[in-house]
């Protein structure tokens, strides 16, 4: 992949550019992200620069025998890592068909969700496990067999097995010849200290509205207020402007889902209505179907609406921009949002999302959320 092909902001592009050119390679650099930014394809166009024979100052020369293989991601020496299903005898080459279809597909702008309903496993949990690390090991004891540096790309470090994580310190503190690793997280607070502490961070940061609002004008051909409108509706998540038109069914989805959360949530609590719990029992159903993926996604929508509920009460509504279906409905609910309860409500949603991670039962999940967003919302 070519730099020129990456959607991220120029200066982190100089700056991995420099450090080849000024010969100051890292061994070991995490890349990190939020959930939106094109860390992986970064990640692809770096180890493709750093060797390339003919790169120049901005970019890889991509006609090379050594561009082209990357660009396939076939070259013998790149070894791409990334969570999948934990069964017995299963890694990462397990999936490297379809991982290579859909960086091919995408560019590599994608995000985890994607890539679980690329594999066909929503409901279940990615890691990068034992498998993984007994083939990765005996790799970096080689030489490269063509290029200048071997790379080895880990998608989403913050997957791998804590149980097996010691294996891979020592290689990362101490490589053989010119190993590269490129690690790449959305969530660096959960990437083992062990690992940050042997790594140079890399920081990719959310393009702004503007710069995002220019990117869609330019790949979508939106629109200037249009454009400006998406950019600010996303929250600057650049896959989601991308794919806005496409996600309009997903938001639908989550909207009356979080509709019914508050609902229900209220109810339970209600000093004179009397609430037929079937019907909590019936949102609870709701969200299993949603998938342990769908249900991550939802539960950081809600925190979303929470989040312009509090904008509109302050009010700075332009700074998070809303739908007119959500507008209307939160110019209803923002009463129910105050500086008294905002912290439970955030507290107990992002807990919730951490939970499902963890692969709580998905039932009790739910129904003790719905309990404890109701005693926050009578008071």
């Amino acid at each position: 992949m070519l730099f020129s092909e990456v959607l991220a902001p120029e200066e982190v592009k100089s700056q991995l550019r420099r450090a080849v050119s000024s010969g100051r390679v890292s061994h070991a650099q995490l890349f990190y992200g939020m959930e939106g930014c094109h860390t992986l394809g970064l990640a692809l166009a770096y180890a493709q620069y750093i060797n390339c024979p003919d790169r120049t100052e901005t970019d890889s020369c991509g006609v090379c025998p050594s561009c082209v293989q990357f660009q396939q991601l076939a070259h013998p020496d790149l070894h791409c890592y990334f969570p999948h299903s934990a069964g017995k005898d299963s890694s990462s080459y397990t999936y490297y068909t379809e991982w290579r279809s859909l960086i091919q597909e995408t560019k590599g702008l994608f995000s985890l969700h994607d890539w679980y309903q690329r594999i066909g496993m929503e409901n279940k949990q990615g890691m990068l496990n034992k498998e993984d690390m007994d083939l990765l090991l005996p790799q970096t004891a080689l030489k490269a067999y063509e290029a200048e540096y071997k790379v080895f790309i880990l998608w989403m470090v913050e997957k791998l097995n804590p149980q097996i994580a010691p294996k891979l310190l020592k290689t990362l503190e101490e490589p053989d010849g010119k190993t590269l690793f490129l690690l790449i997280t959305e969530n660096h607070d959960q990437v083992l200290n062990t690992i940050v502490s042997r790594s140079q961070l890399v920081k990719v940061r959310r393009f702004n509205t503007q710069e995002l609002a220019e990117i869609l004008q330019k790949e979508k051909h939106c629109e200037p207020s249009a454009a400006l409108r998406i950019a600010a509706t996303v929250e600057n998540n650049l896959i989601e402007a991308l794919h806005y038109e496409n996600q309009a069914e997903d938001k639908l989805q989550w909207f009356s889902a979080f509709q019914e959360m508050m609902r229900y949530a209220y109810a339970l609590y209600h000093p004179v209505k009397v609430f037929d719990f079937s019907q909590a029992l019936q949102w609870v159903s709701r969200m299993e179907s949603f998938g342990r993926e769908g249900q991550k996604q939802f539960l950081r929508y809600a925190l979303v609406m929470v989040r312009k509920c509090v904008m509109q009460n302050i009010p700075l509504e332009r700074l998070a921009p809303t739908s007119p279906s959500e507008n209307e409905w939160i110019s209803k609910f923002k009463v129910f949002i105050r500086e008294d309860n905002i912290s439970p409500f955030y507290t107990l949603l992002n807990t919730a999302v951490k939970q499902v991670e963890a692969n709580a039962n998905t039932k009790m999940l739910f129904t003790d959320l719905l309990f404890s967003l109701g005693k926050h919302l009578k008071k």
